[in-house]
């Protein structure tokens, strides 16, 4: 059995059993990815794919369990080669994280503000978009971590890490009929314009889903994907927003007013999220400690080796 057959077999699975984009992605010629996965299902001597009409269609649960150990022998191979790097130049390099525009905002500056003070000459590349955006870069290796809230059609080939949690607020400007409401209700809340986030967050249909539950229809008349966009249009008077609360400064929204959400919306929580088999050097692990210091790094091996 060949390394190269297993490079093949576990690149063939990523492309979706695509022969032809399998070979273009691994630079060489169809009829030898062919030869190399015939050889390898040969050599394990059980059918590893379904076929149909000649076709690959998927595998078999051998073929899965195969697969399981490629993927492991095929990160034990670059992490030895990683090794000398990482202890040659453990100072030095650079990480790239996706986070959504919140957290991007108000929950990094701190941990990016210590990180760079102790890792001077890595390079920190911050990518900010949507759930999806960011757990597609970091399934694709386009990012080294995600940090993102819970979020539906999570990739299998992300492992997320709970951080801490963030509580609902409801901002409002300071002459707002809320403004002095302690605990409003979700009743009062549905007679006022309602801007959130976009509805490719999960918040939106949290939302959706709180007010459902009570037979009540919010009047959500804006949505977007970054909250000082929601917070601007809040103190034109166009609404009331729902956010997280760590976007509220009570020293820079001097004109908001930030009334409690506990009571009508549950927390959400911050997850970190990992690709399996990831190579991660020491000054990631290191950044995801200074974000959250529970998260430590035996745990988070553990987790990414896992089968």
């Amino acid at each position: 059995m060949r390394l190269r057959q297993l490079q093949l077999f576990s690149q063939a699975v990523d492309c979706g059993l695509n022969i032809s984009l399998t070979a273009r992605r691994a630079h060489t010629s169809q009829p030898s990815v062919s030869r190399h996965l015939q050889s390898l299902e040969k050599q394990i001597g059980t059918p590893i794919f379904v076929r149909s009409k000649r076709k690959i269609s998927g595998l078999t649960s051998t073929g899965r369990e195969v697969l399981d150990y490629a993927r492991r022998v095929l990160h034990d191979i670059d992490t030895i080669g990683e090794l000398g790097k990482n202890s040659e130049a453990s100072q030095q390099g650079s990480i790239t994280i996706a986070a959504s525009h919140t957290y991007a905002r108000y929950a990094l500056p701190d941990v990016i503000r210590t990180f760079m003070a102790r890792y001077p000459k890595v390079r920190l590349v911050l990518r900010q978009g949507d759930p999806q955006q960011i757990m597609t870069w970091a399934s694709n290796g386009d990012a080294d971590l995600a940090i993102c809230a819970e979020a539906e059609d999570r990739p299998k080939d992300l492992v997320f890490f709970s951080c801490n949690q963030h509580e609902r607020i409801i901002l409002a400007p300071r002459n707002h009929p809320l403004a002095k409401v302690r605990k409003p209700t979700l009743h009062q809340l549905s007679q006022y314009s309602l801007i959130t986030y976009d509805a490719k967050f999960a918040i939106y249909w949290r939302i959706l889903e709180v007010f459902e539950a009570k037979g009540l229809s919010p009047n959500i008349v804006l949505t977007a994907t970054d909250v000082d966009v929601m917070k601007t249009y809040v103190r034109s008077g166009l609404g009331i927003a729902v956010v997280a609360s760590l976007a509220y400064s009570k020293a820079e929204d001097t004109t908001l007013v930030a009334i409690s959400a506990n009571h009508l919306f549950e927390p959400v929580a911050i997850k970190i999220g990992l690709r399996k088999g990831a190579f991660l050097r020491s000054f990631v692990y290191d950044f995801i400690e200074i974000f959250a210091p529970a998260l430590r790094r035996e745990k988070i091996q553990l987790a990414l080796a896992a089968k």
